[in-house]
């Protein structure tokens, strides 16, 4: 936490100031209690005016600097919030294939909404609380102080009492904390596996099992948030009960020292309001100061996070392919289960290579290892000399890219979908040979709006914007998975030479139906498993 506020450290030190003129307008209006008691009393009209009048001008004055402080201070929240959030693209962006897909897409989901939520309700305006309460307990003793000494040890014995006892409850709710987190994550991975198979159910006429589905993972959740309730408000009411038990020794004590002429009749209105203020302050202080506790779970995942992906991203060498990829004595298993076993292939720089071989013979595996999406094979792939382990993703993904037959599409532009929002003016002329590269016939204008994934598209128009993406911004290394698999031959045929016709491209392509005109244009075809 102490990150975030460093980086926002101009405006927090406003902040600070802001509440310590709150907290001195809102004791201040306890205070001058006394003296409209004390007109009364003496039954004098002209005082009691006058003192009711600077208190509602001090109130005026402390409600319209509460506000803006209000306000300045969400502000400030949600930049902070803004920074965490920033912290987990970070992370993500850092990510390597594999570390990325560790987690679903719900559960990431759940990190950017239901974590950030919980950090900036629980730690970063409870932080904020915990301050304006602290300030609030030191002047509102000093008012004390100034009536009768005897209130400072009071003070201090109950306030000790307010601190230490609930000091005892914070493990609990750091455990319920975590729990709720991933009560979280758990929820929003659950919905989102349903939600996405909602086309599946449909056609099965199985509906009625999404509802179903979804109100059984409510069920567990709504579990979760009951036990995390539970134990808030065990903590919270313990901390009341003992705030009410201070405030009422307070108020002995002022009517003892008020009966015994000690302090002025008038003081028994002022010290109650300002022991409230006290007790109050400290049950709030203790309840934030166990709350933001309990939140540090939350920023160590986001941080630790943060710092795995930064170091993933540093890279031994520059990338660069000026001559050959090898494969050499490469095996990979799955449970046991050999798909790749001994293989060494070499793929020369600007070569075309097919691969085929029938359907889980590993011809997509091999890809995915040779993009560097799998890892934990045995044996070595080496780009030149080097080794594709000692490489990020970032760094290979300047040198290569990988074509998927299952495409992903973003809810926007044709144009940002092809581009990944590049600068329209530097990509105007680009953008167009790439679609027309691509056959992308079926647009108005690049600014045609995609739903989200294609749905308003069908599913040879949506492989058909796939490649226009990686034409737009050609690697050396093309790796294409049945990359022209749901378009028409002729159509798949026109686009595959795009590829087979750049001299200065090193193709490598999964075909299941190799095109028989097409397949004298290839230097090696490969045929696993053969």
């Amino acid at each position: 936490m102490k990150t975030y506020l460093r980086h926002q450290r101009g405006r927090t030190g406003i902040n600070i100031v802001w509440i310590i003129v709150n907290v001195l307008l809102y004791t201040g209006t306890s205070v001058l209690l006394t003296f409209t008691t004390n007109a009364i009393f003496s039954r004098d009209m002209k005082a009691l005016l006058l003192w009711s009048a600077i208190n509602l001008a001090v109130w005026g004055t402390f409600l319209i600097s509460n506000y803006f402080q209000a306000v300045f201070q969400e502000k400030l929240t949600q930049r902070i919030m803004i920074d965490v959030r920033d912290t987990i693209s970070r992370m993500i962006v850092g990510s390597s294939y594999a570390q990325y897909h560790k987690q679903t897409t719900g559960e990431y989901l759940s990190e950017y909404v239901n974590d950030v939520g919980n950090i900036e309700s629980n730690a970063i305006k409870n932080l904020f609380s915990l301050l304006s309460d602290g300030t609030t307990v030191v002047f509102a003793t000093i008012a004390l102080a100034a009536y009768h000494l005897l209130f400072i040890p009071m003070i201090l014995f109950l306030s000790i009492l307010m601190l230490k006892i609930p000091s005892r409850l914070g493990k609990p709710m750091t455990v319920a904390t975590t729990e709720m987190s991933k009560g979280n994550a758990a929820f929003s991975n659950q919905v989102t596996n349903v939600l996405n198979g909602f086309d599946v159910l449909l056609n099965a006429n199985k509906l009625s099992k999404l509802q179903e589905l979804v109100k059984t993972a409510a069920k567990r959740y709504a579990e979760v948030k009951v036990s995390y309730t539970k134990t808030n408000a065990r903590i919270s009411n313990s901390i009341a009960a003992l705030s009410i038990f201070c405030q009422v020794m307070v108020d002995i004590m002022t009517s003892i020292l008020a009966i015994l002429g000690a302090i002025p009749l008038g003081a028994i209105s002022s010290t109650g309001s300002i022991a409230a203020s006290i007790f109050n302050s400290l049950s709030s202080l203790s309840n934030d100061a166990v709350q933001i506790k309990a939140t540090h779970p939350l920023f160590d995942k986001v941080i630790q996070g943060s710092s795995n992906s930064a170091r993933a991203r540093e890279s031994t060498q520059e990338p660069a392919f000026q001559h050959a990829l090898k494969v050499i004595d490469l095996s990979y298993s799955i449970n046991g289960n050999k798909i790749l076993d001994h293989l060494n292939l070499t793929f020369e720089r600007g070569g075309k290579y097919a691969i085929v071989g029938r359907s889980g013979v590993g011809k997509s595996t091999l890809l995915k290892i040779l993009d560097g999406q799998i890892t934990d094979y045995t044996g070595h792939v080496y780009i030149d000399d080097q080794d594709l382990r000692t490489m990020t993703m970032t760094a290979l993904t300047k040198i290569s890219q990988y074509v998927d037959q299952n495409v992903y599409l973003f809810n926007d532009s044709v144009a940002n979908n092809t581009s990944l929002w590049a600068n329209k003016q530097k990509s105007g002329d680009s953008l167009q040979q790439a679609l027309l590269k691509a056959k992308v016939d079926f647009v108005k204008s690049s600014d045609q709006m995609i739903e989200e994934n294609g749905q308003n598209l069908s599913g040879g128009q949506k492989q058909r914007l796939a490649l226009a993406r990686f034409f737009y911004s050609p690697k050396p290394i093309a790796f294409v998975d049945e990359g022209t698999s749901a378009l028409d031959a002729e159509t798949a045929r026109q686009v595959t030479k795009q590829f087979l016709n750049d001299p200065d491209m090193t193709l490598i392509e999964v075909s299941h139906h190799l095109d028989a005109q097409l397949k004298g244009a290839y230097d090696q075809v490969i045929n696993l498993g053969a």
